[in-house]
């Protein structure tokens, strides 16, 4: 009946576009895409950061099932075990080369800074509290000498963090329900798929 309709079963999507400031959104994303063409000349590198949890609660609440055959059984665990990754993800250089800590509770700019930037660098990033830490602030005039600039996104604009889209394609299809099973396959299958960005799993924006 539905079908015939016109409707299709699929998962349903939450959206922050009412709670977010439209002037600041369309202007952010103005600034993003002239970033990305002085990126494209070669004259600054533009560099998405994220942090994710990747829990052994697997994110998948539907999935096709064969017919007559018992549903899949996923994993129940909510909290237990599981890994935090903070990324920092140059979606618009060749390879779109990913730098990947999975260091619980961690903000590893510091390492990011030392092992990554060598020039020009746009940093961006969302308003989460650990982003705005003193910690993070008491060093920012000492990352910014060596080229490093923190792009602080517009609250509720999830959209403009291009590495949001890495994360959610790594969860939702570059895993598998397998994949959940424990901690072990968890973080292997995890480090293999982080570590093969760029070349094995690509994201391609319009």
């Amino acid at each position: 009946m539905a079908r015939g309709l016109g409707y299709a079963w699929k998962r349903g999507r939450r959206s922050l576009k009412s709670k977010r400031d439209g002037t600041a959104f369309e202007a952010m994303q103005k600034q993003l895409k002239q970033w990305h063409l002085a990126e494209s000349r070669g004259e600054v590198a533009v560099v998405y950061v994220a942090e994710c949890r990747f829990a052994r609660l697997a994110p998948v609440p539907y999935a096709w099932q064969r017919r007559g055959a018992p549903a899949g059984a996923l994993p129940a665990e909510r909290e237990a075990g599981g890994y935090s990754v903070l990324g920092f993800w140059q979606p618009g250089r060749a390879g779109q080369p990913l730098t990947a800590y999975s260091l619980p509770g961690a903000w590893n700019a510091e390492a990011f800074v030392a092992d990554e930037v060598r020039g020009p660098t746009k940093l961006v990033l969302d308003n989460a509290s650990i982003h705005r830490a003193a910690c993070v602030r008491e060093r920012q005039a000492e990352w910014a000498a060596k080229g490093l600039t923190f792009c602080f996104l517009p609250p509720y604009s999830p959209g403009l963090n291009k590495i949001e889209v890495l994360g959610q394609r790594c969860k939702h299809y570059w895993l598998t329900p397998a994949d959940y099973v424990c901690d072990r396959t968890l973080k292997e299958r995890l480090d293999q798929v982080l570590q093969n960005v760029g070349s094995q799993y690509t994201v391609t924006f319009g």
